[in-house]
């Protein structure tokens, strides 16, 4: 089951204007040489943003970031906690939940169904621990 990344705003704007802006301003210049190169820039930075998103099948987790790959096994999920930490990671939206699994990984992910990736998760392995903040209100309950 795939889940596309969700994307905030203000990186829709911010991704778009550099992409743009970068392969734009050589080209009016006449500045071909320098145009090739910012369009080969611009469209890698594209396709983190076309190319972002988490694939659940069997018992793994593929997270796809542009051209970057990483795989998380299911059975090693500990915790999932809900963060907005501006770091770097696979992530379009600083809403964003932190997958901890072994002893020292962790990855930050935007899935744009947050619940419905959450409820696969623990559909498939119920001992992940889920913050409450992640918890649905029937859940709590």
């Amino acid at each position: 089951m795939y889940f596309p990344s969700k994307k905030d705003k203000w990186l829709t704007i911010l991704i778009w204007t550099v992409a743009l802006l970068g392969m734009m301003t050589p080209l009016l210049k006449g500045q071909l040489a320098a145009a090739g190169i910012m369009l080969l820039l611009g469209l890698i930075l594209l396709w983190f943003w076309f190319k972002t998103g988490y694939k659940i099948e069997n018992d793994k987790i593929r997270i796809y970031y542009g051209p970057i790959r990483q795989t998380v096994k299911i059975n090693e999920i500990k915790v999932i906690v809900k963060s907005k930490s501006p770091l770097t990671s696979p992530a379009l939206s600083m809403d964003r939940i932190q997958i901890r699994c072994g002893k020292y990984d962790v990855t930050s992910i935007s899935p744009e169904d947050q619940q419905r990736f959450l409820d696969t998760l623990t559909g498939l392995n119920p001992e992940i621990s889920l913050d409450s903040r992640l918890m649905t209100k029937k859940a709590r309950k």
